[in-house]
């Protein structure tokens, strides 16, 4: 199974699946943002964390909207 192995993307991975609130924060949707730019570089860690975010459970349906925007 691939891993992620740059600090950065864990960070805004972990950022963009807070559950804390019960609405999406601004800082998800910048962690989103950022992640979708890194992958759209070539950066694999990023598009793993992406993969990850839009098949995994329990991802808010706005942000799911984000992802596949």
């Amino acid at each position: 199974m691939n891993q992620i192995s740059d600090d950065r993307i864990m960070a805004l991975y972990v950022l963009a699946r807070q559950e804390d609130a019960a609405a999406v924060t601004n800082d998800q949707k910048q962690a989103i943002e950022q992640l979708k730019k890194l992958s759209a570089t070539g950066n694999s860690g990023a598009s793993l964390a992406l993969h990850r975010l839009k098949h995994g459970p329990g991802i808010h349906p706005f942000l799911k909207e984000i992802l596949e925007a």
